[in-house]
């Protein structure tokens, strides 16, 4: 609990700075959303403002993490720390701070512009409720601060994957701009290939973009398998990463 909490400070200003940005960029996103756009539940405004936040999540939230990862790999600090407290004991602690302060800087970013949103007047009301034949659309329309709560942890806890993603190349890769975008292009390669092979719902962006696809496309087991799927292909694509950088070690 010690070395979590001393972790923990590590990240605080980063973290601080995200969430008042997100939020704020959030917030203006749905302003304008408000006045702009036919709306028939006050929680659509939030909805469609996420759109541009979340195509660029992987990123953001690896800017935050993944460089502190690849300079205490790059300078040798692991190495120093590693006789101090031994080397998984201390990356374990880093790891799980981040991922920490992942889940609460998404968490409380998504959610205070949803609290916002919900209290907007927008330009243009319909009467046609369009929520409701979605996954969630029942919790959306009439639990939406509840729902909200929920969603906003999960959409955090999908960012703990991109985050360890860009971290573990920074590791393995000792190219920073590689550890960085890797998680955003990875997104940006499975979604156009999904869209390809006609099966989007169990892309990485459709499980935590709320309702991306048509009510017809998706169902709630769609979301778990975007997450596993993510999972077994960056695992895959690490382990070859690290074998080819042992073999090379060895060569050396």
């Amino acid at each position: 609990m010690h070395y979590l909490i001393r972790s923990l400070k590590k990240f605080i200003v980063p973290s601080l700075v995200c969430t008042l940005l997100i939020t704020i960029i959030l917030i203006i996103l749905c302003s304008i959303t408000a006045n702009n756009t036919a709306i028939c539940n006050r929680i659509e405004i939030w909805i469609e403002a996420c759109d541009y936040v979340d195509f660029f999540l992987p990123l953001i939230v690896c800017l935050v993490f993944t460089p502190f990862f690849y300079f205490i790999n790059r300078r040798g600090f692991i190495k120093y720390a590693a006789v101090r407290t031994g080397r998984d004991r201390y990356l374990l602690t880093h790891f799980l701070a981040s991922a920490i302060c992942v889940v609460l800087i998404v968490g409380i970013s998504y959610y205070s512009a949803l609290c916002v949103s919900l209290n907007m007047t927008p330009e243009t009301l319909v009467s046609e409720n369009r929520l409701v034949d979605y996954v969630f659309g029942e919790y959306e329309v009439f639990h939406p601060y509840l729902f909200g709560v929920v969603w906003c942890l999960y959409k955090g806890v999908v960012a703990i994957l991109f985050v360890f993603f860009g971290n573990l190349l920074a590791f393995y890769t000792d190219n920073l701009f590689v550890s960085v975008l890797g998680p955003f292009i990875y997104c940006m390669a499975e979604n156009m290939i999904t869209a390809l092979l006609n099966i989007p719902m169990y892309s990485i962006m459709t499980a935590y973009i709320l309702n991306r696809l048509s009510p017809s496309c998706m169902h709630a087991h769609n979301y778990v398998i975007g997450c596993f799927t993510y999972l077994l292909i960056t695992s895959g694509i690490i382990l070859i990463i690290r074998r080819r950088k042992v073999n090379d070690n060895v060569r050396n």
